[in-house]
């Protein structure tokens, strides 16, 4: 076990770098985007080491609402998936409900998280210089993760060689989808309308921060949208409740995959039988590891 403290990119504290296990770390720094220490996994490719003059490709997975990036490691066997990948993997905490986004209003701490400027600035910039990572980069992530995969994507053109999402919510301004955000906050003791504002008086920064209509911004990434019918197979074990989800859910994988052809801006759909849970994410992340393989160069 090794833990190191005060160090870290520009303008950030690595406040413990402790092992985790053969390959994983928790790193804990002080994240001025947050206001507070953050947390990140990290698992480490075969051969790595912080003084090698070589630099490694970087696969950011994000996770779901109401889990952590433990759900990686714990639900999809994740350490074993990448021991032969020879690139780094990421996965960082965003809250319960975080929605990868800098928040309009604060949230239940009193503090606003700025979400985005965590994964999207101060993560990279510690990976670049304290961890050997590259500038190239690929991320992916389940259900609000997908979300979060798709949005940081269109937001940030050209950061990242490719995005995938599972089940994610691809289109925030669809009918009923503000409604079931509000339901989401408000779950978690959250102000309905602390991401964005009012989806009505504030429809502009709605807009803003929805894939569908950011859609123009993901032609040149490499594109992977995966959402199921709400029907799991039998030897699924699902809770109740999980296929309902992922059929209100879906609609908005299939609205942005619609918008994306229109376009003429190709993406990998993948459609299958399934509920909103891990067994059928670890499916779809067995179809689409190839596909993200390919796109850290690593193929």
């Amino acid at each position: 076990m090794t833990t190191a403290a005060g160090v870290g990119g520009v303008g950030l504290d690595v406040l413990g770098d402790v092992a985790r296990g053969e390959r994983l770390r928790e790193i804990t720094i002080r994240s001025p985007a947050l206001g507070r220490p953050a947390s990140l996994l990290l698992l480490t490719p075969r051969g790595f080491s912080t003084t090698s003059s070589r630099r490694w490709p970087l696969l950011m997975l994000l996770h779901g609402a109401d889990d952590g990036p433990s759900s990686w490691t714990r639900e999809a066997a994740l350490v074993a998936r990448s021991d032969a990948l020879d690139a780094l993997v990421v996965l960082p905490e965003a809250g319960a409900v975080g929605f990868y986004t800098d928040w309009h209003q604060p949230d239940a701490t009193g503090s606003r998280p700025r979400w985005e400027g965590f994964h999207l600035d101060e993560i990279p910039d510690l990976l670049e210089s304290r961890y050997r990572a590259s500038s190239t980069r690929v991320i992916a992530g389940v259900s609000m993760g997908g979300y979060g995969a798709i949005v940081y994507a269109a937001k940030r053109p050209g950061m990242f060689a490719a995005a995938a999402s599972y089940s994610g919510l691809l289109h925030i301004t669809r009918r009923g989808m503000p409604a079931f955000i509000a339901a989401m906050l408000l779950r978690e003791r959250e102000q309905r309308h602390a991401l964005w504002g009012s989806p009505r008086r504030d429809r502009g920064r709605w807009l803003a921060n929805d894939p569908y209509h950011l859609a123009e911004r993901l032609r040149g990434t490499a594109l992977y949208l995966s959402c199921a019918d709400g029907r799991p197979p039998p030897t699924d074990d699902v809770p109740p409740g999980s296929g309902l989800l992922e059929r209100w859910v879906a609609p908005t994988t299939e609205s942005l995959a619609i918008r994306l052809a229109a376009l003429g801006i190709p993406a990998t759909v993948s459609r299958g039988h399934g509920a909103h849970e891990w067994p059928t994410w670890r499916r779809e992340l067995e179809r689409s590891w190839p596909f993200l393989v390919t796109a850290l160069g690593c193929a």
